[in-house]
């Protein structure tokens, strides 16, 4: 009967041990999801939110009166940034390419490849648009949403 008795405290220690090692499993990969994802959201956040503040700050740096326009290079959309230096003319391309938004420094004869840029952010799409003293962007992350903002300019 003494036999049997420490069977079964040794069965239930035994499943108890079990069902705490499960708990403990779930609790880790339930944490382990949480992080992921919230890991996920801040980098989408900050893709997103370094765009929007480097092109506002790029425009508002060069405000000048038609130093900034929305034209092309090699068939993609661009904010171009027209400088003179030293006699020289230079544009500063900010543009969409290959999932990233990119910047081009370059002289203003010189054509080059879209490749050619800096990789800033992670973008699938980016367009600009002048309206009167406004410059609308248009932002659609790497998770397919669209933001729209607005930056003012001399006209």
């Amino acid at each position: 009967m003494k036999n049997k008795l420490h069977s079964i405290d040794s069965l239930f220690v035994l499943l108890l041990f079990a069902l705490f090692i499960m708990t403990a499993m779930f609790i880790t990969v339930s944490g382990a999801a949480a992080y992921r994802n919230a890991s996920e959201q801040m980098e989408e956040r900050f893709n997103k939110q370094t765009c929007i503040s480097y092109i506002t700050a790029k425009i508002r740096a060069n405000n000048e009166a038609d130093k900034i326009t929305v034209g092309e290079l090699e068939g993609i959309s661009a904010l171009c940034i027209n400088d003179n230096i030293d006699g020289l003319n230079y544009v500063t391309y900010i543009y969409q390419y290959e999932g990233t938004v990119r910047e081009l420094f370059c002289g203003a004869d010189i054509s080059l490849h879209p490749s050619a840029g800096i990789a800033l952010t992670k973008a699938k799409a980016l367009s600009f648009e002048k309206k009167g003293g406004l410059f609308e962007i248009k932002l659609t992350d790497a998770e397919d949403k669209t933001t729209e903002f607005y930056v003012n300019v001399v006209k």
